[in-house]
Parts: C-alpha cells; structure tokens; sequence
C-alpha cells in the first residue's frame, strides 16, 4: 500500500508540473502576441462568464 501512494503522489505532482509548464508556456506564447489577438478572446470569455 505503501509504494501504491507513493507513485500517486508523484504522478500526481509530475502532472502539476506539466499543467504549469503549459501554463507558463501558452502565457509566454501571448506575451509574444498584440493585445488584439488575445484581448477579444478575454474579452469573450469574460462576457461569457456573467451570463
């Protein structure tokens, strides 16, 4: 039993490390970008969230 939590605890962290790898790399990808290419699409998405 010992082992079995063992490996989900470590899959469960090298699959936080992956989500905050895509993360920091998608926010590098739009720090590339003009605002008119992802301010529409937060925009949307912010209008969407109130209704």
């Amino acid at each position: 039993m010992t082992e079995r939590s063992e490996f989900d605890f470590e899959s469960r962290i090298e699959d936080r490390q992956s989500l905050q790898g895509k993360f920091w790399r998608f926010a590098k990808y739009l720090s590339t970008r003009k605002m008119e290419c992802w301010g529409f699409f937060l925009a949307g998405y912010i209008i969407s969230a109130i209704f």
